[in-house]
């Protein structure tokens, strides 16, 4: 069921993360908003940027006149969305500028499942040719060596990327305490579990005009278990995950995770 769209810019919504580094459910989450007719995904700011240098990679486009490109990208469609080009903070100031006009959602996901993903996107050279190294080299310069270092943590090298990349991430899951500011979070893992959840969140992303009939949603859900690429890995066992982590990760995650950020995870239902 869809509806005309009458509000300027109301036809746009946004779904933000802290990288989705490869993670199969983030990228069917992506493809899910897709597969609906009158809804447009556009997921490749991250992906652009990377090729063609336009802005250093940790900065994004004006929210203001992202928003404007959206709403004319995408005017054919009763929705249009963006997804993982910004970071939930980025876009705090959207309620200011467009009021209940353009609303986003922020996806999280059990720190375990999304280190390992931040750790294995770095390690296998962020998806670039092996003699492209420029994103990479970006990751190991912004890494906080001086923190870590203070830690008295295992020593690395440039070479060493799962280790410096492993405490680069649980800084980074520290960090994911600012999206408490905003009551918009969302675990990833009750998405996938719920098709009624899933709805729900569309319904309230599109203002009350998209849903998903019965027969699409079902097909839409059979996806979850193939993964966008031959060789992708679909992470569920995070017991098992967590058993195959060597000493020195464990003394990381102790160290550099603070106990507020692992509340947080608690408050949003995930076992630790």
């Amino acid at each position: 069921m869809t509806h005309q769209v009458t509000d300027p810019n109301s036809h746009v919504f946004f779904v933000t993360s802290h990288g989705t580094a490869g993670d199969h459910w983030f990228e069917w989450l992506a493809k899910a908003l897709n597969a609906h007719p009158e809804i447009m995904i556009f997921a490749g700011e991250a992906v652009r940027q990377k090729y063609f240098h336009e802005r250093a990679r940790n900065e994004r486009p004006d929210t203001a006149l992202f928003v404007r490109f959206l709403a004319d990208l995408g005017m054919p469609y009763t929705a249009v969305g963006d997804c993982y080009s910004y970071r939930a903070y980025q876009l705090e100031s959207l309620s200011e500028m467009f009021g209940d006009q353009v609303r986003f959602i922020n996806v999280v996901r059990h720190p375990v499942a999304w280190l390992h993903f931040y750790v294995s996107w770095r390690c296998n050279n962020m998806r670039m040719p092996a003699t492209i190294t420029t994103p990479l080299d970006h990751e190991w310069k912004v890494t906080c060596h001086d923190t870590f270092s203070a830690l008295n943590l295992k020593s690395y090298s440039r070479e060493d990327v799962a280790i410096w990349s492993a405490y680069q991430g649980m800084d980074i899951l520290n960090r994911m305490v600012s999206d408490k500011r905003v009551n918009v979070n969302y675990p990833l893992e009750r998405i996938v579990e719920s098709p009624d959840y899933f709805q729900k969140i569309i319904s309230w992303l599109t203002h009350g005009r998209v849903q998903f009939d019965k027969e699409r949603l079902k097909q839409t859900y059979a996806r979850l278990d193939v993964p966008s690429r031959a060789n992708g890995v679909i992470l569920t066992d995070l017991e098992k995950e967590r058993a195959t982590w060597p000493q020195w990760k464990e003394e990381a995650w102790s160290r550099i995770v603070k106990p507020e950020t692992l509340a947080m995870f608690e408050e949003y239902g995930y076992t630790l």
